[in-house]
């Protein structure tokens, strides 16, 4: 695309009239000094994201088209992207959960300028109009950025040659954070009671009621699951004994966690009361946001993979050469807590969660051992002494959607 060739006059006035754009709570702007063709021949546009629910506004420059591109195709993408913002902004609102959003992230859209196929508006609007397709270029866009961080930290801490390795770390994890007021409601929830068929009998343990830690509806989930790892849809129960005298890892009585599946096909659910005597935590809406992580230094992954050790003989005191792995895992802090999560990697508060559960079940090593759910303490829902609970399952039996083989791990100060 030649900067002569290029009307941006033409191309600002199609932004201008196809903003402000809204989605939800996201309102999208234009801004000024507007739309600029950069030396490189890509265009530019400055524009502000505001969440009128919490009053957050994010302006910034965006690259609107990369260089390389033809006039009729630029004219083609810019015309199909401003009639597609609102979708485009509402899979940024699901992946975010309508928090600390920039317009950046509206960025992910170009993906579809590598598919030679797409010349035209129409063309163009047909992709955009496909939510899988928009949020399949959004995670796959967010795999490349955070690719580049890791490799250019690799390139900081001259470990180059480990960093094929450590990209392979890297897993879309799920935050679980509160629903806010006049947010539709929901079937996923932390505590409360859950959903079971009716007539069915409230999961035990040694005469002891379970205590439901988390009901995850699967179908909300699922635009935050970028690696497919969980069913697309039905419910997932999490259950705990929390009220037995009994190690988790006494597998004479039962593991100390039940993980449940409630399929999508069910009609006959009902919300079900517990039995007398059941640890009830405060039901606590959530909703799924996308929360991508390296795992935390004193955890079993670097060493298998690379032979290092990124943590040292104290975790707690990381040389500067190597905390810049944090920023993409930050250590547990009571400031930055609660931490409720989906896959991606636990937050030890104690010893190896992984280690732990590759010794009660030694078929499986420590590093095959994926991150369930993370669920922590709350000031009005505390796990013991401000504790957190981790459910943890075979990488082979997740795929298989084995939960029979689920462990759990309980740390507490």
């Amino acid at each position: 695309m030649r900067g002569q060739d290029v009307n941006v006059e033409a191309l600002e006035a199609l932004l201008r009239a196809g903003l402000p754009a809204k989605q939800g709570q996201a309102r999208l702007e234009f801004a000024e000094p507007g739309l600029v063709l950069m030396c490189d021949g890509s265009l530019s546009v400055r524009l502000s994201l505001h969440n009128d629910d919490t009053g957050e506004c994010a302006e910034q420059a965006v690259q609107l088209v990369p260089a390389g591109q033809t006039l009729g195709r630029t004219h083609a993408y810019v015309q199909a992207w401003v009639q597609s913002l609102p979708s485009l902004l509402a899979c940024v609102v699901d992946r975010t959960g309508g928090r600390s959003m920039t317009p950046g992230m509206l960025e992910f859209s170009q993906v579809v300028l590598k598919d030679d196929q797409v010349q035209t508006t129409t063309q163009f609007l047909e992709r955009f109009a496909d939510p899988l397709v928009v949020e399949a270029w959004a995670a796959a866009a967010d795999a490349i950025n955070d690719e580049e961080w890791i490799r250019a930290v690799c390139r900081d801490l001259r470990l180059g040659e480990h960093a094929d390795e450590l990209v392979a770390l890297r897993r879309a994890g799920i935050g679980l954070t509160p629903r806010r007021n006049g947010m539709a409601a929901g079937r996923t929830h932390l505590g409360g009671v859950p959903e079971l068929p009716r007539g069915a009998l409230w999961p035990h343990r040694q005469n002891h009621p379970m205590t439901l830690l988390a009901q995850i509806d699967l179908a909300e989930t699922n635009r935050c699951d970028d690696e497919r790892l969980l069913p697309p849809a039905g419910l997932l129960q999490i259950f705990a004994d929390l009220t037995g005298n009994t190690a988790w890892d006494d597998l004479t009585h039962g593991p100390g966690v039940l993980v449940l599946t409630q399929p999508p096909q069910a009609r006959d659910l009902v919300v079900t009361e517990a039995p007398t005597g059941t640890a009830i935590l405060p039901h606590r809406a959530v909703i799924p946001v996308v929360d991508p992580s390296l795992p935390p230094l004193d955890s079993p992954f670097y060493h298998d993979l690379t032979g290092l050790d990124l943590a040292g003989d104290d975790p707690a005191h990381l040389s500067e050469r190597l905390a810049a792995f944090n920023e993409f895992h930050p250590p547990l802090d009571d400031d930055d807590r609660p931490r409720h999560r989906l896959l991606g990697y636990a937050d030890p508060l104690q010893d190896d969660p992984w280690r732990h559960c590759a010794t009660t079940d030694p078929r499986t090593p420590p590093t095959q051992w994926q991150l369930l759910a993370q669920i922590d303490s709350e000031p009005d829902a505390q796990l013991g002494d401000n504790g957190l609970i981790y459910v943890f399952i075979p990488r082979d039996a997740l795929a298989a959607g084995d939960f029979s083989r689920a462990c759990g791990v309980w740390q507490m100060h």
